[in-house]
C-alpha cells in the first residue's frame, strides 16, 4: 500500500511538471520539522556537503540503514559534511520521536513525505542524495541499503580536496 502511494506521489509530480533536479542543478527547497524542534531547510545546509536520508520506520532496508548512518554521523562531526535523515513516514513528530528514542538515533531526523522524496528523484526506499555545500544536487545513490563504507565513499566524491 505504501509503495502505491510512493509511486502515485511520483507520478502526481511528473504530471506537475516538477521533475528530480538532475546533478549540479539546484537542490529542490525544503522546510520541515526537525524532531526534537526547530525547523531543517535546504538553505540551513549551506556549507556543508550532506548525504540526506529519505527513509521510513516500515521499511526493512532503512532499518537495516540506521547503524551505519549512526556511525558515519559520528564520524563526520565538526566535519564539512554531515547526515540527514527525511522519513516520509505518515506518523506525528511525537511518535516519530520516540521510535528514533528507542533505537537510539542520534542524527538530525526532520518530518517530510513522499511527495518531497519524488521530487527528489526516490523511486523507492531507502533513497539517498548527495547535496553540495552550495545547495546543488552532487550525486543520487541507487535506491535500497548502503552501507557506512559506500554512504562515506559517497560524500568523499565530493569533498573539497
Amino acid at each position: 500500500m505504501r509503495r502505491l502511494a510512493l509511486v502515485a506521489a511520483l507520478l502526481a509530480a511528473l504530471a506537475c511538471g516538477e521533475r528530480p533536479a538532475p546533478a549540479n542543478e539546484a537542490a529542490p527547497n525544503f522546510e520541515l520539522p526537525l524532531v526534537g524542534g526547530g525547523t531543517v531547510s535546504l538553505a540551513s545546509l549551506r556549507g556543508k556537503i550532506v548525504l540526506v536520508d529519505f527513509w521510513a520506520t516500515w521499511c526493512p532496508p532503512c532499518l537495516e540503514e540506521v547503524p551505519e548512518l549512526s556511525a558515519l554521523s559520528r564520524e563526520l562531526e565538526g566535519k564539512d559534511a554531515g547526515v540527514l535523515a527525511i522519513s516520509v513516514d505518515n506518523l506525528t513528530l511525537e511518535a516519530l520521536a520516540e521510535w528514533l528514542a528507542e533505537r537510539d538515533v542520534k542524527y538530525p531526523v526532520a518530518l517530510g513525505d513522499t511527495d518531497l522524496a519524488g521530487v527528489y528523484g526516490a523511486d523507492a526506499f531507502p533513497f539517498h542524495v548527495v547535496i553540495g555545500s552550495d545547495g546543488k544536487v552532487l550525486e543520487r545513490l541507487e535506491s535500497g541499503f548502503h552501507d557506512r563504507e559506500q554512504l562515506r565513499a559517497a560524500l568523499a566524491r565530493h569533498a573539497k580536496r
